[in-house]
């Protein structure tokens, strides 16, 4: 698992088995973390003088586990160039080119222009501009789903997102779901292919909210309007959304539990605990309202005509609205912990997030803002490690400290003022 989790210590393996890709450098985009099982992990290569870049998964399993793929040819030194994966043997893993993902077989015919073309024109056949764009990469989920960017020749854009077959009808339902209303941007649908799994929508051009939190000159507004364009998300009532479910809650809670536990022992009594307490209060919503479902300020892009973006909608559901705002307050103190903000900064932002958000509701705030928000901080204390963030056990018993102290005041009101803390 070692050689997955370590960027150099990838990059050195992979020029040793496959000189012919030339790696220069990698970054991982994404990781998931199954205890005892497997760690699956997505990398951005880039190859060679000219700077180009191949995504691929990278699977650290047991042995045992690969045994039935030693047969394939793939594991020869050239084998991810040719076909798309390559065992390495030596470490237990299995590398897969984006390309090659086996539950995302329709990005074979993204993988050449001719072939690219064909797929586009029954994508999308009243947008005869966008049949040859160019096809880049923007976020890659092994096994799970894959999002490019098409761009035109002309300069137009578009999204185009691949799901496998299970995870599509959700998909195609949730990007219908909502409608852009006043502070709230929502991507237009563009065309679709059932038998592919693939959805096109409009690109929305904008400035990500996590560069507004980070930057100099605190764009108070700019947060505000995000409060606000969530309150008319939370307004909409889409048909077809699925439920929340408290069960499935308090196991994803159990298992966090779980992992904090096996990868930091000496944090695995105060994990267990606070877990339990956070299942404790769950209870099912008053009044369920449409929610993102995965909201932050990585979903949120902010135009110049002061207006919210809220993309990424495939976790959308009918549940309770603190869910939402937890989650992005959750983020707001990560980075306060981390030293990512500015002094004072948490504070204003979710003061200017929770006032926009009230200002554009006729609802009062949600009354369990503070749990939730506990319960997300929860969830990210795994982050310090899968991120390999210096002094990461320091960084986790800090979020979990931080996640006691919020549950702790959630009895006494957090979340039921404007003001939030």
């Amino acid at each position: 698992m070692v050689v997955v989790l370590d960027p150099d210590a990838f990059i050195d393996v992979l020029r040793r088995a496959a000189p012919a890709i030339d790696p220069r450098a990698a970054r991982i985009t994404r990781l998931r973390y199954d205890p005892g099982r497997y760690c699956q992990v997505a990398y951005r290569i880039r190859r060679g003088d000219d700077g180009a870049e191949l995504d691929v998964g990278a699977r650290a399993c047991r042995p045992a586990d690969l045994a039935p793929c030693l047969g394939y040819e793939a594991s020869s030194a050239s084998s991810l160039q040719e076909t798309g994966r390559m065992i390495l043997e030596d470490c237990a893993v299995m590398l897969t080119s984006v390309y090659n993902d086996a539950v995302l077989p329709q990005l074979r015919g993204l993988t050449d222009a001719s072939r690219r073309e064909h797929v586009l024109r029954e994508l999308l056949p009243d947008r005869p501009n966008l049949w040859r764009s160019e096809c880049r990469c923007i976020r890659y989920k092994p096994e799970r789903r894959c999002v490019f960017e098409l761009i035109a020749q002309d300069g137009a854009r578009a999204v185009l997102k691949c799901y496998p077959q299970d995870a599509y009808g959700r998909g195609k339902c949730n990007a219908n779901a909502f409608v852009s209303d006043g502070l709230l941007r929502i991507a237009t649908p563009l065309g679709c292919v059932d038998r592919l799994h693939l959805i096109a929508c409009e690109w929305l051009p904008g400035r990500l909210l996590t560069d507004v939190f980070s930057a100099r000159d605190f764009d108070c507004e700019a947060v505000a309007v995000t409060g606000g364009a969530l309150a008319a998300l939370h307004a909409q009532r889409p048909a077809g959304l699925a439920h929340w479910a408290r069960e499935a809650e308090v196991q994803a809670l159990i298992s966090v539990s779980w992992e904090l536990g096996f990868i930091c022992p000496r944090l695995a009594r105060h994990a267990e605990e606070l877990a339990a307490r956070l299942a404790s209060q769950l209870k099912e919503p008053g009044v369920r309202r449409a929610v993102h479902g995965d909201f932050s300020a990585n979903q949120v892009l902010v135009d110049g005509q002061r207006r919210a973006a809220i993309i990424d909608l495939d976790s959308a559901r009918y549940g309770d609205p603190s869910d939402d705002l937890g989650n992005i307050i959750a983020q707001v103190e990560r980075a306060g912990l981390r030293g990512d903000l500015p002094p004072g900064r948490v504070e204003r932002l979710i003061e200017a997030l929770l006032a926009g958000y009230l200002c554009s509701t006729q609802h009062p705030l949600p009354e369990q803002i503070g749990l939730w928000t506990a319960l997300q901080l929860f969830r990210r204390a795994r982050f310090p490690f899968r991120a390999r963030e210096p002094d990461w056990p320091r960084r986790t018993e800090a979020l979990l400290e931080r996640a006691a102290v919020i549950l702790d005041a959630a009895s006494h009101g957090y979340g039921k003022r404007q003001d939030g803390i």
